[in-house]
């Protein structure tokens, strides 16, 4: 099966690493690479497993959207990528991790929304007290399935798609948890650790985004609905470069059975350069941001298992350089996990 019409994906999942350099430890025998110990987790609260061999396997959607807002209109545009659904393995071992996804075509219906081919990197850091995101994304090929927006869209031809449409996106992001001590994200998202009692953090962070959009028309659609939409710019290129400041909160409430659910949620603002191009049209300016995302996971988690649900979205209006216009992005990664530890009785590498 062509590279193109599979997901491969690769998660790098480091669990905690205090700095970014390694020292060496000599011994009698050999030279062992060491990393610097992390900061250990208040054991009331926190069961930590990094040293166990993590083995999982899982099933996964990513969700992707870009829309367009003019305020005042009855209907904006949003178009969608055909992601699919696909299956995988990982393994989390000390610092090292490692997921790979597959697509199944035989589940994947490409009739309806048409085809996306897309390359969809990301990695995802969680340490004791620091998270980092890095995506980078390429999508072509998007859908619409909001036919009123079209004069003459019809319930027989409810999608509308757009085969040229080309979507590129490299981001990164870092929040702070104040009290990661006692609260833990990696128990759901990494399958190393359990919560042991309910507990909860603050959360700072900020992030950066470069984003391009093209294609081979208008963005927005010919012929809408709606006289004057975006000044009746019909541009095909859109670059956008933002910054944002976030803050929220994190909690998981630890139930009976090892049952838990965790929720972490940042909101924030920031500031944006985008532009507008079009044949012989061109317009850009400075903009603001509002910006927020979503940790969600529960299900079961024992010294030994683990089977849940767990699911990361991030949302970033962004002004347009026009009056009481907006683009929006919407990510999301839904995924179901079954995960087993294994205790070694010997160190598979020379690494804490």
């Amino acid at each position: 099966m062509p590279f193109h019409k599979r997901i491969f994906t690769l998660i790098c999942l480091a669990t905690s690493c205090s700095a970014l350099y390694a020292q060496e430890k000599k011994t009698d025998t050999a030279t062992v690479l060491r990393l610097p110990v992390p900061e250990p987790p208040n054991r009331k609260y926190i069961g930590d497993y990094h040293r166990d061999l993590t083995l999982r396997v899982f099933g996964a959607r990513r969700y992707y959207s870009y829309g367009l807002h003019d305020k005042g209109f009855a209907y904006n545009p949003k178009y969608f990528p055909n992601t699919p659904f696909n299956i995988g393995a990982g393994f989390n071992y000390r610092v090292l991790g490692l997921n790979i996804g597959f697509n199944l075509p035989l589940i994947n219906d490409t009739k309806e929304h048409g085809k996306t081919r897309f390359l969809d990197l990301q990695t995802h850091f969680y340490g004791r007290k620091l998270t980092m995101d890095v995506l980078f994304q390429h999508y072509r090929g998007f859908y619409m399935p909001e036919y009123n927006f079209l004069k003459d869209g019809t319930a027989q031809d409810p999608v509308y798609i757009r085969p040229d449409i080309r979507f590129t996106n490299l981001g990164f992001s870092a929040q702070y948890l104040l009290n990661g001590k006692k609260f833990s994200i990696r128990a759901a998202f990494l399958q190393n650790e359990t919560q042991l009692r309910s507990a909860g953090s603050p959360i700072i962070g900020g992030g950066v985004n470069l984003t391009r959009i093209a294609a081979d028309s208008s963005i927005i659609p010919g012929n809408p609905s709606q006289d004057n939409y975006f000044d009746n710019l019909h541009f095909n290129r859109s670059s956008i470069l933002s910054s944002q400041v976030h803050a929220g909160y994190g909690y998981t409430i630890v139930l009976p059975l090892h049952l838990f659910i965790t929720a972490a949620v940042t909101a924030g603002i920031g500031v944006n350069f985008s532009s507008l191009n079009g044949p012989g049209e061109r317009t850009q300016g400075i903009g603001t941001d509002a910006f927020s995302t979503a940790r969600l996971g529960m299900g079961y988690n024992s010294r030994r298992y683990f089977a849940g649900i767990q699911y990361y979205g991030t949302l970033l209006s962004s002004s347009a350089p026009l009056i009481y216009t907006r683009q929006e992005f919407g990510a999301g990664n839904f995924r179901i996990s079954f995960a087993r530890r294994f205790t070694l009785k010997k160190n598979l590498i020379g690494i804490y």
